[in-house]
């Protein structure tokens, strides 16, 4: 007897061989170079690089010494590392891994896209299911994979937005399985079926790993997604329960990310994100009207190189979906009018791509819903550039898509049209696969060695914008692989006490200065006594911006000029070591160990004083005295220091970040929860058949 083929392979395989055409040699990059993405280059490539060297030295690096002087790692939501695909960076060589992860992740994109419209089509009786592939599902899933939303943001590098977007049409199915489920005596003593509970299972599951890629306002536009999906079909069908088993699946999903999720949310809490930002931050780079020419002109303002469009840039703006999609999409809603009352899937596509449109468009909207929402929903209060919500537009557009082509009745026609739409898409997609020489190759060898000469610990502070020319010597964050400890970097997130010390150091107020810099600490006064405490011994300026040039002091030192690069590196003379005491003539400070999680130190002091540092305090920092565990204060606004009685002792700093131990333990018990859910039932089903054989 002949095997069934299982439907979905000849489904992947399809999209397997689009992916090969979009990516090309990108997908096996030579050892010098790598796919190109502006945030892949510039930060996402020097995290994995941190986290694999101190991996394979044994040492899990919970914290970043690197960079900010000092900021948490595995808890920033960058990292990542408890989303499974994030493995791949162990596995392989990080110029490979970027390319096979972010294929991997517009393969699953159009995979769930497919699944998810075949399922609705089915259920809704929208045109005829195909035994083999679906293709009007088929080009559902295509276009949405290869989308402006998600083509351009491989140019812009955006791994976490991909990755998390990518599992928005799995999510969206699994709660869409679950909703339209059905209930044993619901309201009448009955208990959910044993179908629904594993459906609460497997779309709490889904909704887990959507967190777990990071960048989590895509999991938050998801639920937008799937509320309108619920919303419409309690309406249709004027019954309440699939609103409570969504709540159900989304605890569940909460529970198992939160070994992820209350890390996060405790450094989200510290972080400059907390600080009170005008409506005018949050709808910078608003999709305007003249915008929407791109949604069928996607290069009409100019490509990613040549990008002459409203702000902030090419990738934030893109949501093509293919010229032929959009006449097919209007065709197949004006045939469907006299029946769209009955048809609460297509209206809820259509629903979600209008919502997203109506937010994307902010201020320039006639009605600022974007503005309503910021004033009314909490989450969206640390949401910036509302076209982030096109990610709605291309998931409704996706949808409608499939269905279009869906209803065509005639094969050959549907083909030809499926045959021009993705070799529309297809072409669009190569537009933005580069493969360019891996960061090392740009920075300056001897820069870099001047700077880890030092065996002691000093800091270098760039002290310029993240866009200026000198960073191509030495990237921000690439300070962390190479083990330069920086005083600054590139990051959204960043301690807001060690920010506010900045500021102050400045003679400004706190967060005064934010609205300039939200990515990096603000520009330091060198000549301020912050520049001494703060442990920088180096300072990078630009040669057009060096305020240091041609003064006369025995405190800075001009060490290296490169005129090409465009940068001068000067030696602070002045600089205070790491930890000291008060008075430095009265007690003696050596660094016997120094590693991420912990700092041994050997001290003499005549009398007890306090030991103070630049390293800046955070919680989960723990203070040791010749293994007596004393209290670590905070001191300077930011920094951590503790009580030595006189005499020689040893001192050591721990980090032990017992919030993932608190984030764990309730992942674990979700995840012990879902087990038990799916042996129970199990053991139904089983004892229900064999009740049935009796």
């Amino acid at each position: 007897m002949r095997k069934k083929i299982n439907p979905l392979l000849p489904v992947v395989g399809l999209y397997c061989l689009v992916v090969v055409l979009v990516f090309g040699r990108a997908l096996l990059p030579g050892a010098g170079e790598m796919i190109w993405g502006d945030d892949i280059h510039r930060v996402y490539y020097f995290y994995r690089q941190f986290f694999n060297s101190f991996l394979r030295e044994g040492i899990w690096p919970w914290w970043n010494p690197y960079s900010f002087s000092g900021t948490p790692f595995i808890a920033n939501p960058i990292v990542n590392i408890w989303y499974p695909p994030t493995w791949l960076f162990l596995l392989l060589p990080v110029n490979i891994a970027y390319s096979w992860h972010i294929a991997f992740h517009l393969l699953w994109a159009m995979v769930g896209m497919y699944v998810l419209i075949r399922r609705i089509s089915q259920i809704s009786q929208i045109g005829q299911i195909w035994k083999t592939v679906d293709l009007g599902p088929w080009v559902g899933g295509l276009v949405f994979g290869l989308s402006g939303f998600f083509a351009a943001r491989i140019w812009a590098g955006h791994v976490d937005v991909i990755a998390a977007a990518s599992w928005m049409p799995w999510v969206v199915w699994a709660f869409w399985q679950l909703i339209y489920g059905g209930w044993t005596n619901f309201g009448h003593g009955g208990k959910m079926s044993t179908s629904l509970n594993r459906r609460v299972v497997v779309a709490g599951g889904l909704f887990a790993l959507q967190i777990l890629a990071g960048y989590q306002t895509m999991a938050f536009f998801t639920m937008e997604a799937v509320g309108v999906m619920t919303l419409f079909f309690c309406l249709h069908r004027r019954f309440a329960a699939p609103a409570i088993r969504a709540i159900l699946a989304v605890l569940l999903g909460v529970g198992l990310a939160a070994i992820q999720i209350i890390p996060t949310q405790e450094f989200f809490r510290a972080s400059i994100r907390t600080f009170d930002f005008p409506y005018a931050w949050n709808s910078y780079g608003s999709l305007t009207i003249e915008s929407l020419k791109q949604f069928l002109n996607p290069f009409i303002f100019g490509d990613q190189l040549t990008y002459s469009g409203p702000p902030p840039n090419y990738p934030e703006h893109a949501f093509f979906v293919g010229r032929l999609a959009v006449v097919l999409i209007i065709f197949f809603l004006l045939r469907r009018l006299p029946t769209l009352p009955r048809s609460p899937m297509i209206i809820g596509f259509g629903f979600i791509a209008f919502f997203g449109l109506w937010v994307s468009l902010g201020s320039n909207a006639p009605v600022d819903l974007q503005y309503i929402l910021w004033k009314f929903v909490p989450m969206y209060k640390y949401l910036r550039i509302p076209p982030r919500h096109l990610i709605l537009v291309i998931f409704g557009l996706s949808g409608l898509i499939g269905f279009a082509i869906h209803a065509i009745h005639s094969k050959h026609l549907r083909l030809v049209f499926v045959g021009l739409i993705t070799i529309e898409m297809i072409l669009f997609a190569r537009h933005f696969i580069a493969l360019r020489p891996i960061p090392e190759a740009r920075h300056d060898e001897e820069l870099i060695r001047i700077l880890k000469q030092d065996t002691d610990p000093y800091r270098v502070l760039p002290n310029f914008g993240v866009w200026v020319q000198p960073r191509d010597s030495l990237d921000f964050d690439a300070a962390m692989p190479q083990r330069i400890f920086s005083a600054t970097g590139y990051d959204p997130s960043i301690l807001r006490s060690y920010y506010e010390y900045i500021d102050l150091a400045n003679g400004n107020t706190p967060g005064s200065s934010i609205l300039n810099h939200d990515v990096q600490v603000p520009y330091l006064n060198v000549f301020s006594q912050a520049t001494d405490f703060l442990n920088i011994k180096y300072i990078l300026v630009p040669r057009a911006y060096d305020n240091l040039y041609g003064v006369k002091t025995d405190r800075f030192v001009l060490l290296r000029e490169d005129v090409n690069r465009d940068y001068r590196l000067y030696e602070n003379k002045t600089v205070k070591p790491r930890f000291f005491f008060e008075d430095t003539n009265e007690g003696r400070v050596e660094i016997k160990k120094y590693s991420p999680n912990e700092i041994v130190l050997s001290t003499d002091n005549k009398k007890g004083a306090t030991l103070f540092s630049s390293e800046v305090f955070y919680p989960g920092w723990e203070g040791f005295v010749d293994g007596k565990k004393v209290d670590v204060i905070k001191t300077n606004h930011a920094f951590r220091a503790l009580f030595v009685p006189a005499g020689k002792h040893t001192v050591m700093y721990r980090y032990s970040p017992r919030i993932f131990l608190i984030g764990g333990l309730i992942s674990a018990m979700a995840a012990g929860l879902c087990c038990m859910i799916w042996m129970f039932t199990s053991s139904r089903r089983q004892s229900g058949r064999s009740q049935s054989a009796d």
